[in-house]
C-alpha cells in the first residue's frame, strides 16, 4: 500500500486543527479512517513532520559495531574458548544461541576435534 501524499497529509491535519470536528468526521471527509487522522496529528506533534516514516521490522542484531570487532579479536586471540567464555569475557548482553548465530554469520564454524583415540573394536 502506498503512503498518502504529503499534500493530503497536510490537508488532513489542517482540517483537524481548524477545530470543531472529530477525528472520524475529518477521516470521512478525506476517505481515511479516524485512526489515520489521529496518527498524523500525533506524528506532527511528536516528530514535527508529516513525511512518511520508514518502519524497520524484525529483530535488531544483538552484537554489532564495537562488540562485533571485539568478538573478532577474541576469536583470533583465543581460538579454543567456548561461546560462554566469550560472552563472559566480552560482557555481551545476549544468550548463548545469539552468540552462536552471530559467529556463524561472521563465517566461523566449530567442529569437534578428531583427536580422539580410535575405537578398539573398529567402526560400527
Amino acid at each position: 500500500m502506498k503512503p498518502l501524499s504529503l499534500d493530503l497529509r497536510e490537508r488532513i491535519v489542517a482540517a483537524y486543527e481548524a477545530g470543531g470536528v472529530s477525528l472520524a468526521a475529518v477521516g470521512r471527509r478525506f476517505s481515511v479512517s479516524g485512526k489515520v487522522v489521529s496518527k498524523l496529528v500525533r506524528q506532527k506533534k511528536e516528530l514535527g513532520t508529516l513525511a512518511p516514516q520508514v518502519h524497520k521490522r524484525g529483530r535488531k542484531p544483538a552484537i554489532t559495531g564495537e562488540k562485533k570487532k571485539a568478538l573478532l579479536r577474541h576469536l583470533q586471540e583465543h581460538p579454543d574458548a567456548t561461546v560462554v567464555e566469550r560472552i563472559e569475557a566480552l560482557k555481551l548482553d545476549c544468550v548463548e544461541k545469539t552468540a552462536w548465530q552471530t559467529l556463524r554469520a561472521m563465517g566461523w564454524r566449530f567442529k569437534k576435534s578428531p583427536h580422539a583415540r580410535p575405537s578398539k573394536t573398529g567402526p560400527t
